[in-house]
């Protein structure tokens, strides 16, 4: 609904970026925060605080559509943020603690089908809910009604999760008190953080940010470039998120079982690169490129997310996923604010910088995901290649970890860049937030 959030608030392509970069922007430290305040404490209160902001938040954006008011819009995207930025890491967190072994990766693919799939759905069906409703903000407030129904499962959750008490089932038992109290988290344990977890961090940066920007404007895009109606152009990009749906519960059994991650991620880089040169430079139908688009977005969650739990101890899985959403989203405000600016800077108001762009995202990605085949497979012993059933057989406690983590001083470096592409991506928000 770019056209019509636009038209209804009278912004630019750059004030449309700030306001989904809103979203991202808070995502770009509280992940980490998150990710460690679940190592600490738990995933109970998490997932209660994580929910109810994101009700609160899109109840606000709904609210803001009846007084066209951009500030209300605007704080209420910023507590969307700060809610969902954290429970995907919540969830991926339980589902680690829960699925060791051999069943992980299909368990998250499972879980990012399920996203995907409301994704979808929300993309095809918000133009004819405005369409039938007759106004654009009734599609707001299904959201917010949906936020509100996900607050009360998630309450049923902790219900069930505190009447698991059978004194007989010990190794279940042991897994609600380890997702309860964990209560400890010593910040020297970033420091054994190895070189391939950057090399992912690297590809969800460029990789998942490009995803979300690209979803944030896919339907103008083909509206733009295709001379589509509104409801067209909103039904062709909604294919974008289709084949993970189908997909990702085959991909997630197809890791458990062969491995092969490092062949995903790069297989997810070069389907995003094609994919965007059919949309870019081709008259071929727009539906052929959004699939390959998908496939993409199939291939790249599944092995960069079922990765972070291979590579990682127990007790840095929390944290280690909070960095990666956190890279994800520093992408994703940055992306979203320089594909508005680009937009703006053409003559036409056209796509033809912001596909170059996303060319070139796709590039870096590819070599990222190549660089990583090819530590994984001399320094690392194969680890991400592996089937989950030979990961397993290293340890107890651990998804991986046939080589030892070892104290990392390039942590120090890898750090303190994060911490400057953080920053930069908070002045560049306030730079256009003042200019609205």
């Amino acid at each position: 609904m770019k056209n019509t959030i636009k038209e209804q608030f009278g912004i630019s392509n750059s004030e449309y970026g700030v306001i989904q970069s809103s979203v991202a922007i808070v995502n770009t430290i509280l992940p980490v925060i998150g990710g460690i305040f679940v190592d600490a404490f738990g995933t109970i209160p998490g997932s209660l605080l994580t929910t109810l902001l994101i009700t609160s938040g899109n109840i606000m954006v709904a609210l803001s559509t009846s007084s066209n008011n951009l500030t209300v819009l605007i704080l209420g995207r910023i507590f969307y943020g700060i809610g969902s930025g954290t429970v995907v890491i919540v969830q991926e967190t339980i589902l680690s603690q829960w699925f060791r072994g051999r069943s992980l990766a299909a368990v998250v693919a499972l879980m990012l089908t399920v996203s995907r799939l409301a994704s979808f759905l929300a993309q095809a069906t918000v133009v004819p809910i405005a369409d039938w409703t007759g106004w654009y903000g009734y599609s707001f407030w299904f959201s917010a009604m949906l936020c509100v129904f996900s607050f009360v499962i998630n309450l049923v959750y902790i219900i069930l999760l505190r009447s698991v008490s059978d004194p007989s089932a010990v190794a279940c038992r042991k897994q609600v008190e380890v997702i309860k109290r964990k209560k400890s988290f010593s910040w020297k344990k970033l420091l054994f953080l190895p070189h391939s977890y950057w090399l992912i961090a690297a590809m969800e940066f460029f990789l998942g940010g490009g995803w979300g920007c690209f979803l944030h404007l896919n339907s103008e895009f083909v509206k733009f470039r295709f001379s589509y109606s509104n409801a067209q152009s909103a039904a062709t990009a909604s294919v974008a998120q289709v084949l993970p749906v189908v997909l990702m519960p085959f991909l997630g059994m197809c890791v458990d079982k062969y491995g092969k991650r490092t062949w995903m991620m790069v297989g997810s880089g070069v389907s995003m690169l094609v994919s965007l040169l059919l949309l870019g430079y081709t008259n071929l139908a727009p539906l052929v490129g959004m699939l390959i688009f998908s496939l993409s977005l199939s291939l790249g969650p599944v092995g960069l997310v079922s990765s972070v739990p291979v590579i990682l101890p127990l007790s840095l899985v929390g944290t280690g996923l909070g960095l990666i959403k956190s890279w994800t989203n520093i992408g994703l405000a940055l992306f979203d604010i320089v594909t508005g600016w680009l937009q703006d800077q053409d003559p036409n108001k056209g796509y033809d910088g912001v596909v170059l762009f996303f060319l070139s995202i796709s590039v870096i990605s590819i070599l990222c995901g190549i660089i990583l085949t090819f530590m994984d497979h001399k320094i690392y012993n194969h680890i991400l290649d592996r089937s989950a059933r030979e990961a397993h057989r290293a340890n107890e406690y651990k998804l991986s970890n046939a080589v030892p983590l070892k104290q990392n001083n390039a942590n120090w470096i890898y750090g303190g860049i994060y911490v400057l592409m953080a920053v930069l991506t908070w002045l560049l928000f306030f730079r256009f937030v003042l200019l609205i």
